[in-house]
């Protein structure tokens, strides 16, 4: 079926402009009529000559992997809203992103500079670690197919590049996406495993600082057997990205690197000082060692496991991972989305009291969720998402009471006062705004110029506000509104926590720190981090450190022996912990899932399941009888913490 501007896709999705054609099928820019929002509609091409029992099957099969595509959540993974299906035709409906790909703005303006191809390669690693988490190998990953958008890189076609297109086909009709991206066990017709992925990365960051594919070849069977039997020319300008390209083009897959891995090293190279040369200038080399020519044991893939046998575990080579986002084009570095647990109230009152059934799911936010915090008396609760907007809902009606707008990206922390008097929120645009709660206004703005702010918290004082940034930690007057002193551990993305007595924990990509009123501004260290920490808590006591790293563990620290106080392993990207109010208990979000723990023995007490995306952050009521969770399927959720067993599975 031939369709137009004007079209109405399956009585909803109304086609205004063609913006993109391929092998694969066509892309328009569409209004969905029933929301009133701009989409993307691909409508995607089935060979005609193939018999209408192959014809049915590829079409259950593309629509059965982009609803596999759906389950994706990753600010660069590109969401897609539905499948659809008019007449014969599949559709899938996508978020409609402004940007351009990859590969024009290098055919245009030339090679990236090492540390923008780390950038841009570092999200991208981010988005298919969330989908090869969610079971979907992209099997297309190529320069175009990596949108530049205005403020972040997004991965398209997730999931949709297996129908059959033009030289994308082997002639026995094996979809083996873009050759010159092509891993060498797909090039084999082997299946595609994660590990695929991370190859077709590797080219596209070649391209990306080249100029010019990895490997050249006049037809499809000339670049795969060149894939198969050769080896790509040393990249001439990656610099110190050349070690993290190598790595990932390795053909045999035990040998090449893992994602986590990847991300390590791309961190390494974005964190180098940038040269004042020309942007093909490379940057800075600061000693890091080329990556090994073999490795003895590996990595947990992080995907569901394929072809690829069981790997081994073993160390990562160094810690430095952490969410990075393109700004403007250019790009800026950007803190991972970080958890502040709010301060404890002298007057709680008991959540159970409220009148509220639990467990409850509250509104849904219009986008991703990335902070949560109780006020002090219990009854109000605030988040922070992508919108830049900071919500305050009433507990007890499980409605939203305000939405305070000010901040120009999107919201990453939050946090109330002792009083309840005032909210802090920081995120993306580098300020933080402090909130008259009671008549739901501004009062002041503070610029921290620390970059990106992941944390704010307050002291038990009341009057002191920790924020940190990509830069630093500075501790606020919030009566006077100045700075009142700046901590430099020599790190960036730090995030931090303020305990009960007024100690402050403070961790980066290398070290943990407790910092006590009147320390030198370094602090102590109570020891290295093994991944990069997303988030920190430190317990009512003042006693009990814990770090939520990338790696899926959450370390803990004793502030009295300056030492290792145990391990707790939840299995996913840890992006949020909090200690419950008598520090018997904590939580650790990892994934999709929330894990309760018993604080003095480390034994699971049980596992909140429903959401749907990834938690970003978890906070207890000062009563400790609620645990509010909120992550990126744009849900908050509210969760007994009192009167089940131990071990048990809690669901919404």
């Amino acid at each position: 079926m031939i369709h137009g501007p004007g079209a109405l896709i399956a009585g909803q999705y109304r086609l205004v402009e063609e913006i993109g054609r391929g092998g694969f099928g066509v892309v328009w820019r569409a209004r969905d009529e029933r929301l009133e929002r701009q989409v993307a509609a691909k409508e995607l091409f089935l060979p005609t000559y193939l018999g209408h029992g192959r014809r049915d099957e590829r079409r259950e099969r593309s629509l059965r992997e982009a609803r596999s595509a759906a389950r994706i959540v990753h600010p660069s993974a590109v969401t897609v809203y539905d499948v659809a299906e008019d007449g014969d035709c599949p559709w899938i409906i996508m978020e409609l992103v402004p940007g351009r790909a990859l590969n024009a703005l290098v055919r245009e303006h030339g090679p990236v500079s090492p540390r923008q191809a780390a950038r841009i390669g570092l999200q991208v690693l981010g988005a298919l670690r969330a989908a090869h988490a969610a079971g979907v190998v992209h099997r297309d990953v190529k320069p175009g197919n990596v949108l530049i958008g205005e403020r972040r890189v997004v991965l398209t076609d997730f999931g949709i590049a297996t129908i059959e297109g033009d030289p994308a086909i082997t002639h026995s009709g094996l979809v083996m996406g873009a050759p010159a991206y092509t891993a060498p066990e797909r090039a084999r017709g082997e299946p595609a495993v994660p590990a695929s992925d991370l190859w077709s990365l590797g080219a596209t960051l070649f391209y990306a600082v080249e100029g010019h594919r990895p490997y050249a070849g006049p037809n499809p069977n000339a670049v795969f057997h060149a894939i198969l039997n050769g080896d790509p020319a040393p990249p001439s300008h990656a610099g110190p990205l050349a070690p993290v390209i190598t790595g990932l083009m390795r053909k045999d897959i035990d040998e090449r690197l893992t994602a986590p891995e990847a991300a390590v090293m791309l961190q390494e190279v974005i964190d180098m000082t940038p040269s004042p040369a020309r942007p093909r200038t490379e940057p800075t080399h600061r000693g890091r060692r080329p990556a090994p020519a073999r490795r003895r044991t590996r990595d947990r893939p992080d995907g569901p496991p394929g072809r690829r046998p069981a790997p081994r575990s073993r160390r990562i080579l160094t810690a430095a991972v952490t969410l990075l986002a393109l700004a403007g084009g250019t790009g800026a570095l950007l803190l991972s989305y970080d958890h502040v647990v709010p301060a404890r109230s002298a007057r709680p009152v008991h959540a159970a009291a409220l009148g509220m059934p639990p467990p409850a799911t509250l509104p849904p936010a219009p986008g991703r969720l990335h902070a949560v915090a109780f006020a002090p008396d219990g009854r109000l609760l605030a988040t922070g998402g992508e919108d830049g907007r900071v919500r305050l809902v009433d507990v007890t009606g499980r409605r939203q009471v305000a939405a305070l707008a000010g901040h120009g990206h999107a919201v990453l922390a939050v946090a109330f006062s002792p009083d309840g008097r005032l909210l802090a929120s920081g995120g993306h645009d580098g300020t933080v705004i402090l909130w008259d709660v009671e008549r739901a206004r501004r009062v002041a703005t503070l610029a921290p110029d620390l970059g990106v702010v992941g944390s704010v918290g307050f002291g038990p004082d009341g009057r002191r506000l920790a924020v940190a940034g990509a830069d630093g930690v500075r501790i606020w007057d919030t009566v006077t509104r100045r700075a009142v002193r700046s901590f430099d551990p020599g790190e960036h993305r730090i995030v931090t926590d303020f305990g009960g007595h007024g100690a402050l924990a403070v961790a980066g990509p290398r070290t943990v720190r407790i910092w006590q009123p009147g320390e030198s501004a370094r602090g102590t260290v109570l020891g290295r981090t093994t991944s990069a920490v997303r988030a920190v808590a430190i317990n009512p006591g003042g006693t009990i450190v814990a770090c939520g790293g990338s790696d899926g563990r959450v370390a803990l620290w004793d502030t009295r022996t300056r030492g290792p106080a145990g391990t707790l392993v939840h299995g996913r990207d840890v992006h949020a912990v909090s200690f419950s109010p008598d520090g018997r208990t904590l939580a650790t979000a990892g994934g999709s899932t929330v894990i309760l723990w018993d604080a003095a023995t480390g034994t699971r007490l049980r596992t909140l399941t429903g959401h749907t995306g990834t938690v970003a952050a978890v906070a207890y009521s000062p009563d400790g009888r609620l645990l509010a969770t909120a992550g990126h399927d744009r849900s908050t959720r509210l969760w007994p913490t009192a009167g089940r067993p131990p071990d048990h599975a809690v669901g919404s």
